[in-house]
């Protein structure tokens, strides 16, 4: 073989690791925009048992009004909760992600539109159409064998009454 082959195979074979890794991330960050579209219409849906397939076991989950949540035990006791106010037709779209990858966990930020219908006032449903707000979600992700899963979901309503944000929000807490 001569150097000029030798060298030829050099930058190919460098081409097809960078190729390799720029394919491995645009995979990643594919799986990842699907898991959260799996989180929000089970969140619509209120396929609590499926949601929570979708999270790791130290999970740490801060919706805000109702504190930190850590682990899947304590999720399951939040499931709950937002299960016993009843069930108000919603609909959610979900836009805008943001995902940095790093290896085997990734940060992401989404933007959540919930258009309401239906909402529960001093335990009466009540219809209103066109009501609507616009929430955060600050997320982390982590790679379990080949599946990504997610680590830290902190969401905040931001339009049109935002929600205060505190010191001990889960999204400040590392993965």
């Amino acid at each position: 073989m001569t150097s000029v082959t030798m060298a030829a195979n050099e930058d190919l074979a460098g081409l097809i690791a960078v190729m390799s890794a720029r394919l491995r991330r645009l995979e990643d960050i594919e799986q990842i925009q699907a898991l959260h579209r799996s989180y929000v219409r089970y969140l619509a849906d209120r396929r609590w048992d499926d949601m929570l397939e979708l999270f790791t076991d130290d999970v740490v989950v801060d919706l805000g009004h109702d504190g930190v949540r850590r682990g899947r035990e304590q999720v399951v006791e939040l499931f709950g909760l937002i299960e016993s106010r009843g069930n108000p037709h919603a609909g959610y779209v979900l836009s805008s992600p943001v995902i940095e990858v790093t290896a085997d966990s990734a940060t992401g930020v989404w933007t959540l539109h919930r258009h309401s219908c239906e909402f529960i006032e001093m335990g009466a449903t009540v219809r209103v159409y066109g009501r609507w707000t616009e929430a955060r979600y600050n997320c982390g992700y982590r790679r379990i064998g080949e599946e990504w899963q997610i680590s830290r979901l902190q969401a905040r309503v931001v339009l049109p009454d935002p929600q205060p944000v505190s010191g001990t929000d889960a999204a400040a807490e590392p993965q």
